[in-house]
């Protein structure tokens, strides 16, 4: 807790610099409003020309597949979300279908705020490279704060030029921050593969991120980092296994604790009644939900240290990988809306009746928009 503590008061302290910086020397290209900023500038262009400029005809074919699959990505987004409103209306018990991501509130907040800049910078980069590669003249780049930090990007391209460009150009460009994101996405559980042994589909151990005091976990000596691979002879790999096999439990009852710092046993004691009703055996720690997976080599780092790269790893893939599939989506404000229009512009001019194109797109929309707030209002319900 102390050391959150400090994090914040230091966050806050390089908050208040950069606010009073901001409005003393007034930088040109910086908004400063209540508890955000936007900088915008037009001082990364000549290393954008450099990167879109270095294997044109490579970048090219790269947003080429771009514009397929985003394309994909578009028919996959729809079936996830008719896929999961259908389960969840035919559940016994309802669950959340969907879940807006909100650092700090549905996701951890650190974690949360690294992965969504990573996302907005890697996707709002790929647009412009993918529009100097096109032709398409980029007028700024610029960077979105909450207090101090980064938590979005965007590009602003020269509305004449984008106009002018030809549709495929248009499409790539389009196309360029979801096929980014998706990338991204792969890299990333490529990595965690890599070094993580069952990743992702069979952890190791749970971590301890709390002791209660006068509890079991107390008086053996565990403390916060411990992992608890197994109780007794069951392994313990996550959350739901611990809690399985604690459910079959009582207080009392010997236990063996089986954790990276050797076995220790003891009796199980009572839930207290800040933690609920419960006949069942309580060890006393509270634990991560996110699951450890066994570094294939240390190199040198802590098991915490490893399970924070872990849960900053697995939420840069999380977030990544639905915001390319669901960017791709036909709704106002998201790419997805604009490629449309334009693939259907597209093949306007190359005889589809206006009435049919337009009615292509707009179904293609209500669609869409039906789809998510259906989920929305279902999960909502879930909630009340």
């Amino acid at each position: 807790m102390q050391g959150y503590i400090a994090w914040l008061a230091g966050f806050l302290a390089v908050t208040a610099g950069l606010w009073i910086f901001g409005y003393l020397k007034k930088p040109s290209g910086l908004k400063l409003g209540p508890g955000y900023a936007i900088y915008s500038s037009a001082a990364l262009n000549e290393f954008i020309d450099r990167i879109s400029g270095s294997a044109r005809r490579i970048w090219k074919g790269w947003f080429t597949v771009g514009i397929a699959v985003f394309a994909v990505s578009t028919a996959a987004a729809i079936y996830l979300l008719g896929g999961d409103l259908a389960k969840g209306l035919m559940a016994v018990k309802p669950q959340a279908t969907v879940m807006p991501v909100v650092p700090g509130l549905t996701i951890p907040l650190l974690p949360g705020l690294v992965a969504l800049a990573v996302t907005v910078v890697v996707h709002e980069f790929s647009h412009a490279v993918a529009a100097r590669n096109g032709g398409v003249k980029v007028n700024k780049l610029g960077v979105i704060f909450i207090l101090a930090f980064p938590i979005g990007a965007f590009t602003e391209p020269d509305e004449q030029s984008f106009k002018e460009a030809s549709h495929g150009s248009k499409l790539r460009v389009l196309a360029a921050g979801s096929m980014a994101n998706l990338a991204t996405a792969g890299i990333v559980l490529g990595l965690l593969v890599l070094f993580l042994n069952g990743y992702p589909s069979s952890p190791n151990a749970v971590a301890v991120q709390g002791v209660i005091p006068g509890t079991l976990a107390s008086s053996l000596g565990i403390k916060v980092g411990y992992l608890i691979y197994g109780l007794n002879n069951t392994a313990t790999g996550s959350l739901s296994a611990l809690s399985a096999v604690l459910a079959n439990t009582h207080p009392g009852q010997l236990i063996t604790i089986v954790t990276n710092h050797g076995n220790l046993t003891g009796k199980l004691g009572s839930v207290p009644a800040a933690y609920g009703s419960s006949d069942k055996g309580f060890i006393g720690v509270e634990l991560s939900s996110m699951p450890f997976f066994t570094p294939r080599a240390y190199l040198g780092f802590s098991p915490g240290t490893w399970l924070q790269l872990q849960t900053y790893g697995f939420w840069i893939w999380f977030i990544n990988l639905n915001v390319g599939i669901f960017n791709a989506l036909p709704i106002p404000l998201l790419d997805g809306d604009q490629f449309f229009k334009e693939v259907v512009a597209a093949l306007k001019e190359r005889g589809l009746p206006s009435s049919l194109g337009n009615g292509i797109a707009l179904s293609l929309e209500a669609l869409a928009i039906a789809l998510l707030l259906a989920n929305l209002i279902f999960s909502a319900s879930t909630l009340l």
